[in-house]
């Protein structure tokens, strides 16, 4: 004979119902828990390494400057405008009428690679020539150039110069237009350099944030001076702060500066409302070439 089996009864399902979600709640708080947390983490570390990274691009850019050349244009305490390095060669050949010259191959067409640069220089780029004078040590010094039109390739720079390997990489030079006229003791293999002025700032983007930016400047651009773009962050407000130093550690000018000191702070939402924010700083010091 077969006899029914008791069921749940209602009362037991409710129960049942309300113990599951209880633990479902305790089960998703813990989960929501941890999602902060490794959020909050993942902002934290992402604070570290901009604040790093901010210390690293500066100090690399700025460590090979000599003010007392007029490497910083200006100096304040939010940003520095500097003469920035595009690149560097040697001259091949000098035109007879001294306003031209003609560099070797860069490095993507020449083993030897006597030219490079990080940007190909432009239409009002500055030029820095290596002037021996009488071949006097004492009487070296850098002259200053403008390029008068965009650098043309395919200019000769022959095997003979010793600047070129082959026939194909004497073919492959670059010439340069500039003014104002070489000077009579500029000979060929001198040391030349491409500069521009550039500025890093801490500026405030469309986002209310702030970040490092940075701007080249041209005087042959319509407007002269590119929109800041940013490089790294974001920071506090007047999160990076420059110091200008002289070699007593007085307060200087820009041709007496022997040291950059940068203040670097940034800040991290905590892992939930209330929750106090993390925050970093770091102090560089950049002794400059001075």
């Amino acid at each position: 004979m077969l006899t029914g089996r008791r069921g749940f009864t209602l009362a037991e399902l409710v129960v049942a119902i309300v113990i599951a979600g209880v633990l479902a709640a305790a089960v998703m708080d813990v989960v929501i828990r941890q999602q902060r947390f490794f959020a909050a983490d993942a902002r934290a570390a992402a604070m570290r390494a901009a604040v790093r990274q901010a210390a690293d691009i500066l100090s690399n850019e700025l460590r090979p400057l000599t003010p007392r050349d007029g490497d910083l244009y200006a100096a304040a305490a939010d940003h520095v405008d500097f003469r920035m390095l595009l690149g560097a060669s040697v001259l091949c050949t000098i035109a007879a009428g001294r306003d031209g010259a003609v560099l070797p191959p860069t490095r993507a067409a020449s083993a030897l690679g006597l030219t490079a640069w990080v940007a190909a220089p432009v239409r009002g780029d500055t030029l820095l020539v290596l002037d021996a004078g009488a071949r006097d040590p004492g009487d070296e010094r850098w002259t200053r150039h403008v390029l008068t039109a965009d650098p043309a390739t395919h200019a000769p720079c022959p095997p003979a110069t010793g600047f070129t390997g082959s026939a194909a990489e004497g073919a492959a030079g670059w010439e340069l237009h500039l003014w104002p006229l070489l000077a009579a003791t500029v000979r060929p293999g001198a040391a030349v350099r491409f500069v521009r002025r550039a500025r890093f700032e801490l500026y405030r983007a469309s986002d209310t944030r702030w970040y490092l930016g940075f701007a080249d400047c041209l005087a042959s651009r319509a407007v002269p001076c590119a929109v800041v773009q940013p490089v790294s962050g974001p920071y506090d407000a007047g999160g990076i702060r420059f110091t200008y130093l002289d070699s007593l550690g007085a307060a200087a000018a820009e041709a007496d500066v022997a040291r950059i000191v940068i203040d670097i702070v940034a800040s991290a939402a905590g892992a939930a409302p209330g929750v106090a924010r993390s925050r970093d700083s770091l102090r560089a010091t950049v002794a400059v070439r001075n």
